[in-house]
């Protein structure tokens, strides 16, 4: 668990995610992060992010900002922590990063970065998508397989250029939206269309990526 529940990082934690993860940035990226008064992981969400792009070698960007209503009706939410990351803010976390879902949080980083997502044969397709599509994993900080649900999300976003959004949403900070799906297990994935927050259940486990690109490509596609 590279990111403690308080969210500390100490020498060896930070040394090891240069070595694993901001050596392979390519592009500098931004990373808007959206705060709020009551919000209880947002100072942690906030040392985390100065701690990750103080060793980026300056590919990080990160730029915080005070979450007002135009940005909570955009987001679907009413508070902070949320973070967004990439070019097109192509994935997000409603939620702090922490627990098992840290190295996946990591991971999409570099790959907003470096753009090494595997899945070149899909680029085309998800790029011409004439809707968004939205993908909210939804997840616990002490779900092992969660992290690997929102991996594959996060490879799809970064392959779609845009079109397709990965939302990892912590059901422990935002009970209401895993309320609101009716998630009894995790990770759950949800999918709905142009920004619409009352997509429907896609699956409840770690989904088969081409599985998973086929019914975005059929929502997303118009006849």
């Amino acid at each position: 668990m590279l990111v403690s529940y308080m969210g500390v990082l100490g020498e060896d934690e930070l040394k090891y995610i240069r070595e694993k993860y901001m050596s392979r940035l390519v592009d500098a990226i931004p990373i808007l992060y959206f705060a709020s008064e009551d919000c209880k992981l947002c100072d942690t969400v906030e040392q985390l992010l100065e701690d990750i792009s103080g060793i980026s070698d300056q590919k990080l960007r990160v730029e915080k900002q005070q979450l007002q209503r135009i940005h909570m009706e955009i987001l679907g939410v009413d508070r902070g922590p949320v973070i967004l990351i990439g070019k097109h803010g192509e994935i997000r976390y409603t939620g702090a990063p922490i627990g098992e879902e840290a190295w996946a949080f990591l991971e999409g980083i570099t790959l907003a970065s470096n753009r090494q997502h595997g899945l070149k044969e899909y680029e085309a397709d998800l790029a011409s998508l004439d809707k968004k599509v939205k993908i909210e994993t939804i997840v616990t900080p002490s779900c092992p397989w969660c992290p690997h649900a929102a991996l594959e999300a996060h490879r799809i976003a970064v392959a779609s250029k845009g079109k397709v959004i990965s939302d990892v949403v912590d059901a422990y900070e935002f009970p209401e939206i895993a309320e609101k799906y009716g998630v009894n297990a995790v990770p759950t994935i949800i999918l709905s269309v142009n920004g619409n927050y009352n997509g429907k259940v896609f699956t409840v486990g770690v989904p088969t990526v081409k599985i998973l690109i086929k019914r975005i490509l059929s929502l997303g596609i118009e006849e």
